[in-house]
């Protein structure tokens, strides 16, 4: 029987490991560009039978605690990383969000890794990300708020994302405001109630005299 990505997820990552420890020009962007095509496989085949578990020698659960794990060490280098690294690890959960909306409209409902079913972590991953908000310059918050559009499925019912998206929309620069309207757009798709809040406060920006006009256009 073929490999299946959970059978495969102890040894993803401990290459991911290596590579983020890795002291080599470039082997740590190398790691999580590897690791992007990996996630989407996973999603895609996220869901283990009893008898897989059997055939590969696998403990029920332990392929969830190494999806944690792969999160959580992406999650630390997007915290600790420099701009690329944080612009690679975003435009891997880009490509997965694309996969996962192309399965979505073809009837699938099962939401991959990515979901608080099999990330008993999100909290943790969520506050990391947060402290790069938090912390972190305009084109930082931007890519924060990208990523956290990106993992909506763990963080559409967080109280404080919810606020610095909403809060975000104010921004005077260009880049943090297009941010955060693509990661008010994918809150919305799962969450009705963030949805009408939005809308409304986009009916308030595109009225106010403070919102210039590069702001309305994006």
């Amino acid at each position: 029987m073929e490999k299946t990505p959970s059978s495969c997820a102890m040894q993803w990552n401990i290459e991911l490991e290596k590579g983020l420890r890795s002291k080599k020009p470039g082997k740590s962007i190398e790691a999580i560009l590897d690791i992007g095509p990996r996630l989407e496989w996973w999603s895609r085949e996220s869901n283990l039978h009893a008898a897989e578990y059997k055939i590969f020698g696998l403990i029920p659960g332990e392929d969830k605690l190494f999806a944690n794990a792969i999160l959580l060490r992406l999650a630390d280098a997007f915290k600790s990383g420099d701009k690329h690294m944080k612009i690679c690890i975003v435009k891997i959960f880009l490509s997965e969000l694309k996969q996962r909306r192309q399965l979505r409209s073809q009837g699938r409902k099962d939401e991959g890794i990515l979901s608080k079913d099999k990330v008993d972590s999100y909290r943790e991953l969520l506050t990391r990300i947060k402290i790069v908000f938090d912390s972190g310059n305009v084109e930082e918050r931007a890519l924060a708020l990208v990523l956290f559009g990106c993992w909506a499925y763990i963080a559409k019912d967080s109280a404080d994302v919810r606020y610095l998206i909403l809060s975000s929309l104010w921004s005077m620069h260009v880049l943090e405001a297009k941010a955060s309207l693509f990661a008010a757009g994918c809150f919305s798709e799962l969450a009705d109630d963030f949805a009408y809040v939005f809308l409304e406060m986009l009916g308030g920006l595109l009225v106010s005299s403070e919102t210039s006009r590069a702001i309305r256009l994006v």
